[in-house]
């Protein structure tokens, strides 16, 4: 099956004269793909990881800017240079995204199929900036059949899906930083390569907790997480482990290890004379006036 005579139709003031803002037209691209992207991942029930995206997903529904026509914005989408050519799992993606997002419309408290909070994040950010001075609505077109319409309306209703808090088993391994040992607010941070992540946790861990401060550490516990999916918004802490290897040395055992002794003399500092040291103080001197009759 091929999809063909796809088009991106956007009305609004920042249209006129069949112009688009270029930051509209990236903003826009990326979150129609982002949200293509997401539901063929849910479709094939596969799960999102961190890091590249499965090559064989973005292949299947990618879709590439080839023209600009007159009108108030109207923007020829295709697929070029797929290494296959069945638009099976794409048609799938567009039917999804076109039963979900009328679904939305209708029932907002009611979430449709394959729409992740993943998923949802995407179209939040293809909504996002809908408004009454920027691009007011967007619909995707093939040939005469509307597919989506972006407007207020679903980035209302967009906005109104809610989910139940995510929790899952996890490991992070980071600096322990700023404690907080109140018996009623026992918390800590502890700060990763991808940002800082607020924990808590029982009065049986507070000992550990405190002697691990300012160390690394790997710290487990149920996660719970943003309604992305990735983000971790606090961790509870079940055990924690302060990593050896990572203590700070101090200045001493760097020294011991190095083999640096201590000077005898400040002279040792001094070194051999620098070529040319002279004539360079000469010329500093002459430059400051230095020496010259008053």
């Amino acid at each position: 099956m091929r999809i063909d005579d796809l088009t991106l139709y956007a009305t609004g003031p920042a249209t006129e004269g069949g112009r688009l803002p270029l930051a509209e037209l990236a903003r826009l691209a990326s979150g129609l793909q982002a949200t293509l992207e997401q539901l063929a991942l849910a479709i094939t029930g596969r799960s999102p990881r961190p890091g590249r995206r499965p090559a064989d997903i973005v292949e299947a529904v990618r879709l590439d800017f080839v023209g600009f026509r007159a009108g108030s914005a109207l923007l020829d989408i295709a697929r070029t240079g797929q290494l296959y050519h069945d638009d099976g799992l794409l048609e799938q993606s567009l039917a999804a995204l076109e039963a979900g997002t009328q679904k939305l419309r209708e029932s907002p408290n009611e979430r449709p199929q394959y729409f992740t909070p993943r998923l949802v994040n995407s179209l939040r950010t293809l909504t996002g900036a809908i408004g009454d001075r920027n691009v007011t609505r967007v619909e995707l077109r093939q040939g005469d059949r509307v597919r989506l319409v972006v407007d207020e309306a679903l980035q209302v209703a967009v906005r109104r899906v809610t989910f139940e808090p995510v929790a899952q088993e996890s490991t992070i391994v980071g600096r322990l930083h700023m404690g907080d040992f109140s018996p009623a607010t026992l918390r800590c941070r502890i700060d990763t390569y991808a940002g800082s992540i607020s924990c808590d946790f029982e009065s049986d861990l507070r000992d550990a907790v405190l002697d691990a401060m300012d160390q690394m550490v790997m710290a487990e516990g149920r996660a719970e997480l943003e309604p992305n999916g990735r983000t971790i918004r606090i961790l509870h802490l079940a055990a924690l482990r302060r990593l050896e290897g990572a203590r700070p040395k101090s200045l001493d055992d760097l020294a011991r290890e190095q083999g640096v002794r201590p000077i005898s003399s400040v002279d040792e500092l001094g070194g051999a004379p620098a070529e040319g040291m002279e004539e360079f103080l000469a010329a500093l001197r002459t430059a400051r006036g230095e020496g010259e009759d008053e």
